[in-house]
Protein backbone atom coordinates (compact mmCIF):
# COMPACT_ATOMS: atom_id res chain seq x y z
CA UNK A 1 0.00 0.00 0.00
CA UNK A 2 1.37 3.09 -1.10
CA UNK A 3 1.25 6.31 1.52
CA UNK A 4 0.27 9.68 0.22
CA UNK A 5 0.24 12.59 1.62
CA UNK A 6 -1.32 15.80 -0.54
CA UNK A 7 -0.26 19.37 -0.01
CA UNK A 8 -1.85 22.68 -1.19
CA UNK A 9 -3.03 26.25 0.09
CA UNK A 10 -5.74 25.54 -1.85
CA UNK A 11 -8.64 23.63 -0.30
CA UNK A 12 -10.83 22.70 -3.59
CA UNK A 13 -7.20 21.28 -4.76
CA UNK A 14 -7.11 19.37 -2.02
CA UNK A 15 -10.19 17.57 -1.66
CA UNK A 16 -10.10 17.56 -5.70
CA UNK A 17 -6.88 15.56 -5.75
CA UNK A 18 -8.25 13.58 -2.92
CA UNK A 19 -11.62 12.14 -4.99
CA UNK A 20 -10.03 12.65 -8.21
CA UNK A 21 -9.37 8.95 -8.85
CA UNK A 22 -10.24 5.94 -6.65
CA UNK A 23 -7.01 5.22 -4.48
CA UNK A 24 -7.63 2.41 -2.91
CA UNK A 25 -8.16 0.59 -6.27
CA UNK A 26 -4.33 1.56 -7.42
CA UNK A 27 -3.31 0.33 -4.15
CA UNK A 28 -2.74 3.85 -2.36
CA UNK A 29 -4.40 5.33 0.67
CA UNK A 30 -4.16 9.14 1.93
CA UNK A 31 -2.78 9.40 4.66
CA UNK A 32 -2.02 13.21 5.42
CA UNK A 33 -3.69 16.62 4.03
CA UNK A 34 -1.45 19.97 4.71
CA UNK A 35 -2.42 23.10 3.40
CA UNK A 36 1.31 24.63 3.68
CA UNK A 37 5.05 22.94 3.30
CA UNK A 38 5.44 23.70 7.15
CA UNK A 39 2.40 21.56 8.13
CA UNK A 40 3.94 18.92 5.83
CA UNK A 41 7.20 19.11 6.89
CA UNK A 42 5.68 17.85 10.66
CA UNK A 43 3.86 15.14 8.88
CA UNK A 44 7.41 13.94 7.05
CA UNK A 45 8.98 13.94 10.97
CA UNK A 46 6.51 11.07 11.77
CA UNK A 47 7.65 9.10 8.69
CA UNK A 48 5.27 6.05 7.01
CA UNK A 49 4.78 8.69 3.58
CA UNK A 50 5.72 7.06 0.66
CA UNK A 51 4.20 9.90 -1.83
CA UNK A 52 4.16 13.28 -1.12
CA UNK A 53 1.84 15.21 -3.68
CA UNK A 54 2.93 19.25 -3.46
CA UNK A 55 2.08 22.34 -4.98
CA UNK A 56 5.35 24.92 -5.29
CA UNK A 57 4.06 27.72 -3.79
CA UNK A 58 2.52 28.06 -0.29
CA UNK A 59 2.90 30.26 2.22
CA UNK A 60 5.21 29.82 4.93
CA UNK A 61 7.07 26.93 3.03
CA UNK A 62 7.19 26.46 -1.24
CA UNK A 63 6.49 22.58 -2.28
CA UNK A 64 10.28 22.89 -3.45
CA UNK A 65 11.68 23.96 0.51
CA UNK A 66 9.80 21.14 1.51
CA UNK A 67 11.26 18.92 -1.01
CA UNK A 68 14.71 20.54 -0.53
CA UNK A 69 14.60 19.95 3.36
CA UNK A 70 13.91 16.81 3.57
CA UNK A 71 16.47 15.68 1.65
CA UNK A 72 19.32 17.80 2.94
CA UNK A 73 18.62 16.20 6.62
CA UNK A 74 17.68 13.05 5.46
CA UNK A 75 14.72 13.18 6.75
CA UNK A 76 12.39 11.15 4.08
CA UNK A 77 12.99 9.02 1.09
CA UNK A 78 9.24 9.81 0.08
CA UNK A 79 8.60 10.39 -3.36
CA UNK A 80 7.86 14.10 -4.43
CA UNK A 81 5.91 15.15 -7.30
CA UNK A 82 5.41 18.86 -7.17
CA UNK A 83 2.40 20.68 -8.62
CA UNK A 84 2.67 23.76 -10.49
CA UNK A 85 0.72 26.56 -12.67
CA UNK A 86 1.13 27.91 -16.27
CA UNK A 87 4.10 30.73 -14.33
CA UNK A 88 5.98 28.73 -12.89
CA UNK A 89 6.11 25.20 -15.29
CA UNK A 90 9.68 25.45 -16.29
CA UNK A 91 11.22 27.11 -12.65
CA UNK A 92 9.89 23.54 -11.28
CA UNK A 93 12.07 21.43 -13.40
CA UNK A 94 14.65 22.74 -10.47
CA UNK A 95 13.03 20.03 -8.63
CA UNK A 96 14.36 17.66 -10.50
CA UNK A 97 18.01 18.77 -8.46
CA UNK A 98 16.21 17.94 -5.28
CA UNK A 99 15.25 14.41 -6.99
CA UNK A 100 11.78 14.84 -7.21
CA UNK A 101 10.14 12.29 -8.80
CA UNK A 102 7.53 14.05 -11.85
CA UNK A 103 6.34 17.57 -11.56
CA UNK A 104 2.52 18.12 -13.05
CA UNK A 105 0.85 21.10 -14.54
CA UNK A 106 -2.28 22.38 -12.74
CA UNK A 107 -5.15 21.49 -12.69
CA UNK A 108 -3.94 17.85 -12.70
CA UNK A 109 -5.83 15.19 -14.66
CA UNK A 110 -6.79 11.62 -13.81
CA UNK A 111 -4.58 9.95 -16.32
CA UNK A 112 -1.38 12.09 -14.66
CA UNK A 113 -1.91 10.87 -11.47
CA UNK A 114 -2.50 7.28 -12.42
CA UNK A 115 1.11 7.77 -13.95
CA UNK A 116 2.63 8.87 -10.96
CA UNK A 117 1.27 5.93 -9.23
CA UNK A 118 2.62 3.70 -11.81
CA UNK A 119 6.47 5.25 -11.48
CA UNK A 120 6.19 5.44 -7.88
CA UNK A 121 5.31 1.16 -7.80
CA UNK A 122 7.99 0.39 -10.38
CA UNK A 123 10.54 2.32 -8.16
CA UNK A 124 9.32 1.24 -4.65
CA UNK A 125 10.82 -2.71 -3.84
CA UNK A 126 8.12 -3.40 -1.40
CA UNK A 127 5.21 -1.39 -0.31
CA UNK A 128 5.30 0.15 3.35
CA UNK A 129 2.18 -1.06 5.30
CA UNK A 130 0.48 0.73 8.53
CA UNK A 131 -2.99 1.75 9.13
CA UNK A 132 -5.23 4.75 9.35
CA UNK A 133 -5.48 6.65 12.60
CA UNK A 134 -8.95 6.73 13.82
CA UNK A 135 -9.46 10.23 12.89
CA UNK A 136 -8.07 9.51 9.56
CA UNK A 137 -10.82 6.95 9.52
CA UNK A 138 -13.66 8.89 9.93
CA UNK A 139 -12.54 11.61 7.61
CA UNK A 140 -12.03 9.24 4.89
CA UNK A 141 -15.60 8.09 5.38
CA UNK A 142 -16.94 11.42 6.10
CA UNK A 143 -15.26 12.53 2.58
CA UNK A 144 -16.73 9.19 0.91
CA UNK A 145 -20.38 9.29 2.06
CA UNK A 146 -20.62 12.91 1.40
CA UNK A 147 -19.50 13.06 -2.10
CA UNK A 148 -22.16 12.99 -4.46
CA UNK A 149 -19.55 12.21 -7.66
CA UNK A 150 -22.05 10.59 -10.44
CA UNK A 151 -24.45 13.44 -10.04
CA UNK A 152 -21.17 16.47 -10.25
CA UNK A 153 -19.89 14.39 -12.96
CA UNK A 154 -23.35 15.15 -14.77
CA UNK A 155 -23.49 18.54 -13.81
CA UNK A 156 -20.03 19.34 -15.25
CA UNK A 157 -20.68 17.37 -18.16
CA UNK A 158 -23.82 19.77 -18.77
CA UNK A 159 -22.09 22.60 -18.28
CA UNK A 160 -19.31 21.39 -20.80
CA UNK A 161 -22.02 21.41 -23.49
CA UNK A 162 -23.96 24.32 -22.14
CA UNK A 163 -26.89 22.16 -21.88
CA UNK A 164 -29.32 23.85 -19.44
CA UNK A 165 -31.33 20.78 -18.92
CA UNK A 166 -28.69 18.02 -18.33
CA UNK A 167 -27.28 20.64 -15.47
CA UNK A 168 -30.64 21.12 -13.39
CA UNK A 169 -31.24 17.31 -14.15
CA UNK A 170 -28.44 16.88 -12.59
CA UNK A 171 -28.80 18.72 -9.65
CA UNK A 172 -32.38 18.14 -9.14
CA UNK A 173 -30.81 14.41 -8.06
CA UNK A 174 -27.96 15.76 -6.09
CA UNK A 175 -30.23 16.98 -3.68
CA UNK A 176 -32.61 14.57 -3.95
CA UNK A 177 -29.85 12.18 -2.63
CA UNK A 178 -28.96 14.49 -0.20
CA UNK A 179 -32.24 13.91 1.65
CA UNK A 180 -34.31 16.09 4.04
CA UNK A 181 -36.05 18.80 2.27
CA UNK A 182 -33.87 18.85 -0.36
CA UNK A 183 -33.45 22.63 0.20
CA UNK A 184 -29.53 23.08 1.38
CA UNK A 185 -26.69 21.10 1.58
CA UNK A 186 -25.05 20.30 5.49
CA UNK A 187 -21.16 22.08 5.99
CA UNK A 188 -19.45 19.56 5.55
CA UNK A 189 -21.36 17.97 2.13
CA UNK A 190 -21.35 21.48 0.61
CA UNK A 191 -17.21 21.60 1.45
CA UNK A 192 -17.16 18.73 -0.11
CA UNK A 193 -19.00 18.90 -2.85
CA UNK A 194 -18.29 22.51 -4.05
CA UNK A 195 -14.22 22.06 -4.33
CA UNK A 196 -14.61 18.64 -6.21
CA UNK A 197 -16.77 21.01 -8.60
CA UNK A 198 -14.36 23.90 -8.57
CA UNK A 199 -11.57 21.74 -9.54
CA UNK A 200 -12.82 20.14 -12.20
CA UNK A 201 -14.59 23.71 -13.47
CA UNK A 202 -11.12 24.97 -13.54
CA UNK A 203 -9.86 21.57 -15.28
CA UNK A 204 -12.65 22.66 -17.74
CA UNK A 205 -11.26 26.04 -18.48
CA UNK A 206 -7.64 24.74 -18.95
CA UNK A 207 -8.59 22.12 -21.14
CA UNK A 208 -9.80 24.75 -23.84
CA UNK A 209 -6.46 26.68 -23.43
CA UNK A 210 -3.41 25.94 -21.76
CA UNK A 211 -1.94 29.26 -21.48
CA UNK A 212 -5.14 30.47 -19.41
CA UNK A 213 -4.35 32.30 -15.80
CA UNK A 214 -5.70 29.76 -13.23
CA UNK A 215 -5.61 32.52 -10.69
CA UNK A 216 -7.58 35.02 -12.90
CA UNK A 217 -10.17 32.36 -13.58
CA UNK A 218 -10.71 31.38 -9.73
CA UNK A 219 -11.20 35.29 -9.39
CA UNK A 220 -13.74 34.91 -11.64
CA UNK A 221 -15.58 31.92 -9.96
CA UNK A 222 -15.13 33.40 -6.55
CA UNK A 223 -16.20 37.48 -7.62
CA UNK A 224 -19.19 36.19 -10.53
CA UNK A 225 -20.60 32.66 -9.05
CA UNK A 226 -19.66 32.07 -5.38
CA UNK A 227 -20.29 34.82 -4.08
CA UNK A 228 -23.94 36.30 -5.96
CA UNK A 229 -26.71 36.86 -3.78
CA UNK A 230 -28.48 33.71 -3.55
CA UNK A 231 -27.52 32.18 -0.99
CA UNK A 232 -24.72 29.46 -0.60
CA UNK A 233 -25.63 25.87 -1.09
CA UNK A 234 -29.94 26.14 -1.88
CA UNK A 235 -30.97 24.31 -5.44
CA UNK A 236 -30.74 28.01 -6.99
CA UNK A 237 -27.50 28.91 -5.90
CA UNK A 238 -26.25 25.76 -7.71
CA UNK A 239 -28.20 26.07 -10.62
CA UNK A 240 -27.32 29.50 -11.30
CA UNK A 241 -23.09 28.45 -10.48
CA UNK A 242 -23.29 26.26 -13.25
CA UNK A 243 -25.51 28.37 -15.80
CA UNK A 244 -23.04 30.92 -15.46
CA UNK A 245 -20.04 28.98 -15.43
CA UNK A 246 -21.25 27.12 -18.43
CA UNK A 247 -21.70 30.64 -20.46
CA UNK A 248 -18.31 31.68 -18.80
CA UNK A 249 -16.87 28.56 -21.25
CA UNK A 250 -19.11 29.14 -23.90
CA UNK A 251 -17.55 32.69 -23.99
CA UNK A 252 -13.98 31.75 -23.22
CA UNK A 253 -14.49 28.77 -25.92
CA UNK A 254 -15.29 31.62 -28.47
CA UNK A 255 -12.26 33.91 -27.42
CA UNK A 256 -9.87 31.33 -28.23
CA UNK A 257 -11.31 30.18 -31.45
CA UNK A 258 -11.60 34.14 -32.81
CA UNK A 259 -7.83 34.36 -31.58
CA UNK A 260 -7.30 37.36 -28.46
CA UNK A 261 -4.78 39.35 -30.42
CA UNK A 262 -7.27 39.70 -32.86
CA UNK A 263 -9.62 41.14 -30.73
CA UNK A 264 -7.02 43.32 -28.77
CA UNK A 265 -5.58 44.68 -31.62
CA UNK A 266 -9.35 45.17 -32.76
CA UNK A 267 -9.94 47.11 -29.52
CA UNK A 268 -6.73 49.08 -29.23
CA UNK A 269 -7.63 50.64 -32.35
CA UNK A 270 -10.69 52.23 -31.12
CA UNK A 271 -9.39 52.81 -27.23
CA UNK A 272 -5.60 53.27 -28.01
CA UNK A 273 -5.72 56.62 -26.34
CA UNK A 274 -7.12 54.85 -22.57
CA UNK A 275 -5.07 54.05 -19.49
CA UNK A 276 -4.37 50.20 -20.87
CA UNK A 277 -2.10 47.46 -19.90
CA UNK A 278 -1.17 44.56 -20.99
CA UNK A 279 -2.25 42.72 -17.67
CA UNK A 280 -6.18 44.51 -18.31
CA UNK A 281 -6.56 42.46 -21.39
CA UNK A 282 -4.88 39.32 -19.83
CA UNK A 283 -7.45 40.16 -17.15
CA UNK A 284 -10.43 40.50 -20.03
CA UNK A 285 -9.42 37.46 -21.79
CA UNK A 286 -8.67 34.88 -18.90
CA UNK A 287 -5.09 34.80 -20.53
CA UNK A 288 -2.22 34.33 -18.34
CA UNK A 289 -0.07 37.93 -18.94
CA UNK A 290 3.04 37.06 -19.33
CA UNK A 291 2.03 34.40 -22.30
CA UNK A 292 -0.10 36.89 -23.67
CA UNK A 293 3.12 39.47 -23.74
CA UNK A 294 4.97 36.51 -25.38
CA UNK A 295 2.59 36.17 -27.84
CA UNK A 296 2.46 40.10 -28.85
CA UNK A 297 6.51 39.66 -29.51
CA UNK A 298 5.74 36.93 -31.81
CA UNK A 299 3.17 38.15 -33.82
CA UNK A 300 4.00 41.90 -34.05
CA UNK A 301 8.08 41.42 -33.38
CA UNK A 302 7.26 44.00 -30.65
CA UNK A 303 6.40 44.35 -26.99
CA UNK A 304 2.80 45.29 -26.20
CA UNK A 305 3.85 48.65 -25.19
CA UNK A 306 5.88 49.27 -28.12
CA UNK A 307 2.77 48.25 -30.02
CA UNK A 308 0.67 50.73 -27.80
CA UNK A 309 2.95 53.31 -29.10
CA UNK A 310 3.13 52.17 -32.35
CA UNK A 311 -0.95 52.96 -32.85
CA UNK A 312 -1.14 56.06 -31.10
CA UNK A 313 1.68 57.43 -33.03
CA UNK A 314 0.11 56.62 -36.09
CA UNK A 315 -3.16 58.12 -35.04
CA UNK A 316 -1.23 61.03 -34.15
CA UNK A 317 0.50 61.35 -37.65
CA UNK A 318 -2.98 61.27 -39.40
CA UNK A 319 -4.23 63.79 -37.21
CA UNK A 320 -1.37 65.90 -37.75
CA UNK A 321 -1.76 65.67 -41.25
CA UNK A 322 -5.59 66.02 -41.52
CA UNK A 323 -6.19 68.81 -38.92
CA UNK A 324 -4.61 72.22 -37.23
CA UNK A 325 -4.64 71.30 -33.79
CA UNK A 326 -1.70 72.12 -31.71
CA UNK A 327 0.92 68.87 -31.19
CA UNK A 328 -0.24 69.17 -27.32
CA UNK A 329 -3.90 68.64 -27.77
CA UNK A 330 -2.89 65.66 -29.98
CA UNK A 331 -0.58 64.23 -27.66
CA UNK A 332 -3.35 64.40 -24.99
CA UNK A 333 -6.23 62.93 -27.38
CA UNK A 334 -4.22 59.85 -28.20
CA UNK A 335 -2.80 59.38 -24.69
CA UNK A 336 0.54 60.99 -23.66
CA UNK A 337 0.04 64.01 -21.14
CA UNK A 338 3.25 64.64 -21.33
CA UNK A 339 4.51 66.51 -24.58
CA UNK A 340 7.69 66.30 -24.84
CA UNK A 341 7.83 62.82 -24.13
CA UNK A 342 5.03 62.19 -26.92
CA UNK A 343 7.64 64.00 -29.17
CA UNK A 344 10.50 61.66 -28.60
CA UNK A 345 8.21 58.71 -28.98
CA UNK A 346 7.19 60.37 -32.42
CA UNK A 347 10.77 61.03 -33.32
CA UNK A 348 12.10 57.19 -32.40
CA UNK A 349 8.89 55.75 -34.54
CA UNK A 350 8.60 58.32 -37.53
CA UNK A 351 11.88 59.65 -37.75
CA UNK A 352 11.38 63.13 -37.76
CA UNK A 353 9.40 65.61 -35.24
CA UNK A 354 5.62 65.92 -35.28
CA UNK A 355 6.27 69.47 -36.43
CA UNK A 356 8.46 68.71 -39.75
CA UNK A 357 5.86 65.80 -40.54
CA UNK A 358 3.25 68.24 -40.73
CA UNK A 359 4.97 70.81 -42.77
CA UNK A 360 6.27 68.15 -45.17
CA UNK A 361 2.95 66.87 -45.28
CA UNK A 362 4.02 63.14 -45.43
CA UNK A 363 6.77 62.98 -42.80
CA UNK A 364 9.58 62.96 -45.77
CA UNK A 365 12.89 65.06 -45.00
CA UNK A 366 13.17 67.74 -47.76
CA UNK A 367 16.43 67.21 -49.78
Amino acid sequence: MIRVMLVDDEPFILEGLSVLIDWEKYDCMIVAKASNGEEAFEYLKQGNIDLVITDIKMPVMTGIELLQTAREEGLSSAYFVILSGYNDFQYAQTAIKYEALDYLLKPVSADSLIEVIEKVKNKKVAAHGGGLTDHEKKDKTESATALFKDELDGIILGIEHNDKDMINKNIDELFMKVGGDGTTLSPKALDVNKNYLVFRLLHLAVELDKSIDQEVVMMYISDNILMSGTEMGTILHLKQFASEYAGYLASLRGTVSKGVLHDIEKELDVNYAQNITLKDFAAKYYVNSSYLGQLFRKQYGMSFREYLNMVRINKAATMLIKTDEKIGCIAEEVGYHDTDYFINKFISIKGCTPSKYRKNGNGQTEE
